[in-house]
């Protein structure tokens, strides 16, 4: 059975449960790879959140460290998923629309796209927005916004206190990532290895130049 875990916020205690992928509750969940989803239940607040591994650039996977590009072992970030944006219709056959994780705050379905978050970072540092229909949305409120925040870092708290899960969460998606993540890196050294012939033949040119007038210009004897 799920555990149940009560975080406290500055609107008051959030329960916290991670649903089991089995449960009911996601039949029509639409989930990314390695992802936990939690149901959250406070003042005002209801619905789930998806929790899954990132990297700093989603579509490489590169960190930065000075002004060298180093491609990340593993994930460094957190990707929150919670609000629809499209279409709730179901397709024209009947068949019924998977959506991605509902949370409403004060009776409103708030969103933040594509939202990834530095593990250990700044948790309140996120635009959310309120679902008006399909494709549409408009600014949430600060109090709205200032609730989502709170909620989302009770999420993550629960999440993160479970190492093990975290660590076998990180390895299935760095698993799934490896094919475009080896390919954009097998890419990356190609042009890594360009460079070094320009480079090496810029500087055969210049020692060719060098040797070629050093005895026009001999060195002065101190």
């Amino acid at each position: 059975m799920s555990q149940t875990t009560t975080a406290a916020t500055i609107f008051g205690p959030v329960r916290v449960q991670r649903l089991e992928p089995t449960s009911p509750e996601l039949a029509m969940v639409r989930r990314q790879v390695a992802a936990h989803v939690y149901a959250v239940e406070g003042n005002q607040v209801a619905g789930m959140v998806a929790v899954s591994p990132a990297y700093d650039d989603e579509t490489q996977g590169d960190i930065f460290l000075g002004t060298e590009k180093i491609r990340a072992l593993v994930p460094t970030r957190f990707s929150v998923t919670f609000g629809r944006s499209s279409s709730t219709r179901p397709l024209p056959c009947g068949t019924p629309v998977r959506h991605i994780p509902i949370l409403t705050i004060d009776r409103a379905e708030v969103q933040s796209h594509g939202l990834t978050l530095a593990r250990g970072g700044d948790l309140t540092d996120f635009p959310v927005t309120v679902r008006t229909g399909d494709w549409t949305s408009r600014p949430a409120s600060a109090l709205v916004a200032a609730s989502t925040h709170e909620v989302i870092r009770a999420v993550l708290t629960v999440h993160e206190a479970d190492t093990h899960r975290v660590s076998v969460a990180d390895r299935a998606y760095a698993q799934y990532r490896t094919p475009d993540r080896r390919a954009s890196t097998q890419r990356d050294l190609q042009a890594a290895l360009r460079l070094r012939d320009q480079l090496q033949a810029r500087i055969t040119r210049l020692e060719t130049y060098l040797t070629a007038t050093e005895s026009e210009h001999p060195h002065p004897r101190p």
